[in-house]
């Protein structure tokens, strides 16, 4: 009698959990947990599907958005201005030296205008390489035309953001957006060049994705300690059975 009570509970126990939280074999399947809006769905005993070489989606592939056309003007105007002083600068040091003559005096200062021509022509190509994507899971952002970096930040360890603009960026009514990760002292990612409204609305966007990363990890956590909590209990039922 005493041994069909307690395979009566332990069977009890067991559809209990899983009906709450099946919890399937490692080598065959894998947990999912959604969170959309204000409701919760969970996904459980999805098998696991290799995906194809071929099918894998690449960095490449995924469409990105330049940065605002003001940025380029951004740059060739703080370029601009930089190299102006600069050429002042050197050009009043040299004349007032007197230890070059004429002739020197205008090679040395062409080659300072070929120079500070190049630098303004970098920054701007660098400025034409800034791109980036808001994609399901992740921010991206590209940059760079030599050495070309792919940044790729999941929500999920996205803690802030912040937006910042110096005097020409107000001018030219930019932002430039900071996304830090967990663990990370300094910005994951710092993209420039992003029109004001915009910034704040991606900003608003990217909190609200990492609030809801960080809930759905925290959901799959609290199923697995669930789980983790209850099989010691259906061990020993289970053990008690086979020695009635």
């Amino acid at each position: 009698m005493d041994s069909e009570i307690e395979n009566e509970m332990a069977n009890e126990i067991k559809s209990k959990i899983e009906y709450s939280n099946p919890v399937p074999p490692m080598s065959a399947t894998s947990e999912q947990v959604g969170i959309k809006g204000d409701s919760k769905s969970y996904v459980a005993n999805e098998p696991h599907r290799i995906i194809e070489r071929d099918d894998w989606q690449g960095f490449d592939q995924v469409p990105l958005q330049p940065v605002d056309n003001n940025h380029y003007t951004q740059v060739l105007s703080e370029s601009l201005l930089f190299g102006t002083l600069v050429f002042i600068a050197a050009s009043l040091g040299l004349i007032l030296s007197g230890e070059l003559n004429l002739g020197l005096l205008v090679i040395t200062l062409t080659g300072l205008i070929l120079l500070l021509c190049t630098i303004g022509y970098l920054r701007y190509r660098h400025a034409k390489s800034l791109a980036y994507a808001t994609c399901e899971h992740e921010f991206l952002m590209q940059k760079g035309f030599w050495w070309v970096k792919r940044t790729s930040l999941p929500y999920s360890r996205l803690q802030h953001v912040s937006i910042s603009h110096g005097p020409l960026e107000r001018h030219f009514n930019l932002s430039t957006i900071k996304c830090f990760s967990a663990g990370s002292g300094s910005a994951e990612i710092e993209l420039p060049g992003i029109d004001q409204r915009t910034a704040e609305h991606l900003r608003q966007h990217l909190l609200a994705q990492a609030a809801n990363a960080h809930t759905s990890a925290d959901v799959r956590s609290d199923i697995q300690s669930q789980a983790d909590a209850s099989a010691p209990t259906i061990k020993t039922l289970e053990s008690h059975n086979d020695d009635a």
